[in-house]
């Protein structure tokens, strides 16, 4: 329990040699359970394969095409990194909560220890702060330490905090987006872990008031930066609401952190200014040297009563579909319309209309009845987002979500009917990678449904008995 308290805790003193022993220890701990669950899903052969320089990657798209490598033709992949990030969590936070504190015991700032999240730089601040001795604790007049009441102005101190939260979300966001270009870690994780610090040690810096008055801080500087992002047409309703779950939980671990920073060194206004310029080195490094993407596949079926001979007519070009049912499709995403094809064969071209264009098929398999292939040579913005203007600015609807190829397979059943699988393969260049994996994969079996929903209403239709 001492132990737990020690790396799960945000007060306890963390000195250079427990900080030495608690990493190793749990690298140890952490490296058993990735290799547990590529034995697991992947063999001996897959555990022979594992790498201890996967930890080195520096992002999580990196990792997973290590992963995919090492588990190979076994279809495991997704599960195993899912697996591993969940994993990952807690060790994460104890990385964090221990480095800063580690830092506060070493005489420097604990904004320090949020270096933890930045890669390559993780591992410089990591051999410092074990190498680093101890110095004895500042008195709480010579650091500003909040010693006052704690409800002593809470209002003013809990709209301040928020303000400059909810404003640092906005800047960094509008930077990582305009002159970085880049949706990756640096936006999705450790902005908002610095955007909920910076609300935690605003509100308990001239008087501690605790955890809970952080955490409320976190969540509304959340929302209202949410806001302010739809109302400078920077982004619109729906894409903040798929990053949401992941926002507010990092901002809420950061507004502990953010205490926890308050309690033991109350001024830190120079730290906070000098985490906000070293973010974007996340960002910098993302875009100098991007990972290769993985191609990811969604496939879907339905049996449709019908022989395939009556469905392929349907597959290859269909007639305007009905106003989408799924609330998912009335959100402005993309969805089909109608197809039609040009010529016959391989080298025909399908064009397949959606509501926000059309997506441009060259046939590369053409077997009637039983198999239809086809890349893509150009696609259409995925979504209209919901926005109180015209246009918003969000160039993740171009470029990050790419389709690469599509097929349909028609198996014929054991009744006369056709079994129809439709598989889409596309490439996704977002980070955190596995958690909007979830999302992308959710969007794409829904349009395929919709889809083959379709053509199973065309096909028995016309293969029922005049």
């Amino acid at each position: 329990m001492r132990w737990l308290l020690l790396w799960f805790g945000l007060t306890a003193q963390v000195d250079r040699k427990v900080y030495l022993l608690s990493g190793l220890g749990l690298m140890a701990l952490r490296c058993l359970g990735d290799v547990l669950v590529l034995a697991v899903l992947g063999g001996a052969a897959a555990v022979q394969g594992w790498n201890p320089l996967l930890y080195l990657a520096p992002t999580l798209m990196t990792r997973s095409g290590i992963v995919e490598e090492i588990l190979g033709a076994s279809g495991q992949h997704d599960l195993a990194m899912a697996l591993m990030l969940i994993w990952a969590l807690p060790f994460a936070w104890v990385g964090v909560s221990m480095s800063f504190r580690r830092a506060g015991d070493a005489g420097y700032s604990p904004w320090a220890g949020l270096l933890f999240l930045v890669p390559v730089f993780n591992l410089l601040l990591i051999a410092a702060l074990c190498a680093l001795p101890g110095k004895p604790a500042p008195s709480a007049a010579s650091e500003g330490q909040a010693t006052g009441e704690p409800g002593a102005g809470v209002f003013r101190a809990a709209m301040m905090a928020v303000l400059w939260s909810a404003v640092f979300g906005v800047v960094a966001t509008a930077g990582s987006v305009w002159i970085l270009g880049d949706y990756g870690s640096a936006l999705f994780v450790a902005a908002p872990v610095v955007m909920g610090a910076i609300g935690g040690w605003r509100i308990n810096r001239d008087s501690y008031r605790g955890y809970k008055p952080a955490l409320a801080v976190g969540l509304v500087s959340s929302l209202l930066c949410c806001g302010l992002l739809i109302l400078f047409a920077l982004e619109g309703v729906v894409c903040l609401v798929m990053v949401a779950p992941l926002a507010v939980l990092l901002t809420l671990m950061g507004a502990l952190v953010g205490t926890a920073m308050a309690r033991s060194h109350g001024n830190g206004g120079g730290s906070v200014a000098a985490m906000v310029l070293v973010l974007p080195v996340l960002g910098v490094g993302g875009a100098v040297a991007p990972p290769p993407l993985p191609v990811h596949a969604v496939v879907s079926e339905i049996t449709i009563e019908a022989p395939p001979a009556a469905v392929w007519p349907n597959v290859i070009g269909f007639s305007e579909l009905p106003a989408p049912s799924d609330w998912v499709l009335k959100t402005g995403i993309s969805t089909p319309l109608r197809a039609r094809i040009e010529g016959e064969g391989v080298g025909a071209v399908r064009y397949c209309e959606f509501t926000t264009g059309a997506f441009v098929e060259p046939i590369t398999q053409w077997q009637p009845p039983r198999l239809l292939g086809f890349d893509v040579a150009e696609q259409p913005e995925p979504m209209h987002e919901w926005s109180p203007y015209e246009a918003v600015y969000a160039p993740h609807l171009r470029g990050t979500m790419m389709s690469q190829r599509g097929e349909f397979l028609l198996a014929p059943t054991a009744n006369g009917g056709t079994l129809l699988r439709g598989t889409t393969w596309y490439t996704l260049d977002l980070d955190p990678g596995p958690y909007w994996r979830l999302w992308s994969d959710f969007v794409v079996h829904r349009i395929h449904m919709r889809v083959l929903r379709h053509v199973k209403a065309l096909s028995e239709a016309a293969a029922k008995p005049e």
